[in-house]
């Protein structure tokens, strides 16, 4: 049970920084635009599926709302126990840190996307599950943290 405890103990640690990244003014993200997403994601995932939600967020790459929420997956894959295991999960960030992310994002999240096409059955339900799971902390972080009306 210790190990079900810490694994969420991850979860919600990440979330948090998340929306206290996208909280910070200096980042640039749009917090209650950033807030509207995160809330519509684990919706957006289980009606459309993950590889539907990760193209319509790489479609609006150009939008620092979405381009953070695909950030937030993708660092968060790079860092789940839980997915570290599945086949070719280390050629995707093979080489990066966070940093790195930074830098060359499209291309990243391009890779990421062939990775999670290239997935068996279970594998992409573990990965979609565990980021139903992510952007279900996520959003009750936002709804908390984030203000709707004048920040």
């Amino acid at each position: 049970m210790s190990n079900l405890k810490n694994i969420n103990l991850d979860v919600a640690r990440f979330a948090i920084n998340c929306v206290e990244y996208a909280i910070d003014i200096s980042n640039k993200v749009e917090p209650k635009k950033y807030k509207t997403l995160v809330k519509k994601m684990p919706t957006l995932i289980q009606k459309n599926g993950f590889i539907n939600t990760l193209v319509f967020n790489l479609s609006k790459i150009d939008k620092t709302y979405h381009k953070e929420v695909l950030k937030n997956i993708v660092i968060w894959n790079k860092e789940n126990l839980k997915i570290k295991d599945i086949k070719d999960y280390k050629n995707i960030f093979q080489g990066t840190n966070d940093e790195d992310i930074e830098k060359d994002l499209s291309k990243l999240f391009q890779n990421y996307i062939k990775w999670v096409t290239s997935l068996e059955q279970m594998e992409y339900r573990l990965v979609a599950k565990e980021m139903i799971i992510l952007f279900s902390w996520i959003k009750r972080f936002a709804d908390g943290m984030i203000q709707d009306g004048g920040e």
